[in-house]
């Protein structure tokens, strides 16, 4: 029982140590930018040794990507709230798929941490980086996939659609969005919407059905 008792404790001083690095993290992202802090500086404000961070994340783009995982563990949950009542057609999927991770990206990551996350993702420094965020994409695509195999189940869709091909080119369009949304931070999520939305119906007219 001692034994067990000690494994839980040691358990949440590690999560609690992992909870302040993070934390240091992003407002250290946010402060300074990816290039132009430290593993020291993130350690000296998590209240651990520069070695803790390196052992917990390798480098500064392996506590960037921890940001975005926890990001996004709590995006699929909310999606997976969020759309558990079906949408009435694959526009209003997609609209409705889109704004849910906008105002998620905002309440947990501001704008300027997410430039640096996409500019992470791409220039190819850290293939660890770029495989686990192609990861999280695919996660999040097979949520939109799902649903629209659902529409498409229900004859809202034509038969003759792929689920998964349409899944991935609508989850690439509203992504491409995405980052114009990110981009500016003048750009508004209601602006991104009405775009997204105007790309949707100029597409979708021969795959969606009256059902």
């Amino acid at each position: 029982m001692e034994r067990s008792q000690t494994l839980s404790l040691r358990e949440r001083q590690k999560e609690g140590r992992r909870a302040r690095i993070i934390a240091a993290a992003k407002s250290l992202f946010v402060e300074a930018g990816l290039d132009n802090i430290t593993i020291e500086a993130i350690a000296e404000i998590a209240g651990v040794s520069s070695v803790t961070v390196h052992n917990y994340y390798g480098t500064k783009s392996g506590v960037l990507l921890a940001l975005v995982a926890e990001s996004d563990r709590e995006l699929l949950e909310t999606l997976d709230r969020n759309l558990a009542d079906q949408p009435p057609d694959l526009v209003d999927l997609v609209l409705r798929f889109f704004t849910i991770i906008c105002d998620h990206t905002l309440t947990h990551l501001d704008k300027s941490v997410w430039r640096q996350i996409i500019s992470a993702s791409v220039d190819g420094r850290e293939p660890r980086f770029n495989k686990l965020y192609r990861e999280l994409d695919f996660r999040l695509a097979s949520v939109l996939i799902r649903e629209i195999e659902q529409l498409r189940a229900v004859g809202k869709l034509a038969d003759s659609v792929n689920s998964t091909h349409l899944g991935w080119a609508l989850f690439n369009l509203q992504n491409a969005r995405f980052v114009e949304f990110i981009a500016t931070d003048s750009k508004t999520r209601d602006q991104a919407l009405h775009d997204l939305r105007n790309d949707l119906l100029a597409l979708l007219t021969l795959v969606i059905t009256e059902g």
